[in-house]
């Protein structure tokens, strides 16, 4: 495999945003661990390593990555990015009626996962000489409530509020990592189909998302990627923990 100065670990790879992030990423020459449940079409990619596996399980994907990042070789790196992009939008419904399993799996991948691999990832590069930075996808929904999206919603802002309390710990480390937890906007991606695909009584807000999409207001995953890494790019990266793409 071709040597990068840079690597990027990036979950929920196989389609929508992950997929655009991983596929901008190759293209600007880095190296590119693509970690998600289903197939990765960029597998064939020289630079792109595809590592099977399940969010919910965040036991394993922990091992994933830990197995990842020590056959990696720092040495040759400028910068490593860890991306905890996988997400699910499931189960929408009223709080008095949410599915126990489905509150458990989406618990796991959007707010569990990122926060035990963001661990992992910071205990095993804390030696490595190059920069170091993690980039939580979070949600409008962290800070807005809308009926139907009490579990999406919560975790979410769990995840922005992880965010903030790594930064102040960076802040006293001898290589800090910067953190960011950030809020892409609306994207045109399977998620906002199952929004659309929904009823009203789970998702009240239904008919919005449906004039968001005929209105031509969705971004494409890989404009909303393109916008992403320019600001992870960006000399403000990590100045604040917290950050939502539209008000930049």
């Amino acid at each position: 495999m071709p040597l990068t100065s840079t690597l990027a670990i990036v979950t929920g790879a196989s389609r929508g945003l992950g997929a655009a992030l991983s596929g901008v990423l190759l293209s600007d020459g880095a190296r590119v661990i693509g970690m998600a449940r289903g197939p990765m079409a960029l597998s064939a990619h020289a630079n792109f390593t595809a590592c099977t596996i399940d969010m919910a399980n965040v036991v394993e994907a922990v091992g994933a990555l830990e197995v990842s990042l020590v056959k990696s070789n720092s040495q040759s790196l400028t910068v490593v990015t860890l991306i905890n992009n996988a997400g699910v939008v499931e189960p929408m419904a009223l709080a008095d009626n949410l599915p126990p399993a489905a509150v458990a799996s989406a618990v796991s991948i959007n707010l569990a996962a990122p926060i035990a691999l963001t661990s992992t990832f910071l205990r095993l590069t804390a030696q490595w000489r190059c920069q170091r930075r993690v980039l939580n996808i979070s949600s409008g929904a962290a800070s807005t409530a809308y009926q139907g999206w009490s579990v999406y919603g919560a975790t979410k802002a769990g995840l922005d509020h992880f965010s903030r309390c790594v930064a102040l710990e960076q802040q006293h480390a001898d290589n800090p990592a910067r953190i960011v937890s950030l809020a892409p906007g609306v994207i045109d991606t399977e998620m906002q189909a199952q929004v659309r695909a929904t009823t009203e009584t789970n998702f009240p807000n239904r008919q919005r998302f449906i004039a968001l999409k005929s209105e031509g207001q969705l971004q494409t995953p890989e404009a909303a990627a393109r916008r992403i890494l320019s600001y992870l790019e960006h000399p403000d990266f990590g100045n604040a923990a917290v950050v939502d793409i539209r008000q930049l």
